[in-house]
């Protein structure tokens, strides 16, 4: 009796420990083949609501870009999304653009996801997110990359994060431009 508690305790501290690493691994910015200091790979996708006009990433240099991908059927996706509409609508007018790619299959879904979110950001179309994949070769939603001005990665974020914290309101201001004022 005793050795079969034994190894009941050692299986069950194995699965902890492997479900634990799983985790850990899917959520840690070294499992993305794009690290921070390197160039963001380049996107060009159709938007929501553009009737297929692409939106291309590369066309917001000069400004700093957060790039989130998501998908409708993913809860942490659904966590963040309240968050990053009012990070959008905060830093729009400090420099910051806030760029989404939907990754589901189905473009309803993917319209139904802005339109319950009230998403003012645009939100290009990666239906089945083989763009992601080829381009940053992770999967893991939701994915966000903070972009510089001149294009290179200087925040990787798998996973729930949150955006309005102190930590990623002093990241972003870092990346701003300095605020244009009235000299007298």
């Amino acid at each position: 009796m005793k050795r079969d508690a034994w190894i009941a305790l050692g299986v069950a501290v194995a699965v902890v420990l492997a479900v634990v690493l799983v985790v850990g691994y899917l959520r840690a910015p070294e499992a993305t083949r794009i690290k921070v200091g390197m160039a963001a790979p380049d996107l060009e996708l159709p938007s929501i609501g553009s009737d297929g006009v692409k939106t291309k990433l590369s066309n917001f240099r000069g400004r700093p870009v957060l790039l989130v991908m998501y998908m409708a059927n993913c809860h942490p996706c659904e966590e963040d999304a309240g968050a990053l509409e009012r990070l959008h609508r905060e830093y729009l007018r400090k420099g910051l653009i806030v760029l989404g790619v939907a990754v589901d299959a189905d473009p309803q879904t993917r319209r139904d996801f802005v339109r319950r979110h009230e998403t003012t950001f645009i939100v290009m179309e990666d239906p089945g997110g083989r763009a992601v994949r080829e381009a940053y070769g992770s999967w893991k939603m939701p994915e966000a990359y903070l972009i510089d001005a001149t294009g290179v990665v200087r925040g990787v974020f798998l996973g729930r994060t949150e955006w309005r914290s102190r930590d990623m309101r002093e990241r972003i201001d870092r990346l701003l431009p300095p605020p244009s004022g009235n000299a007298s």
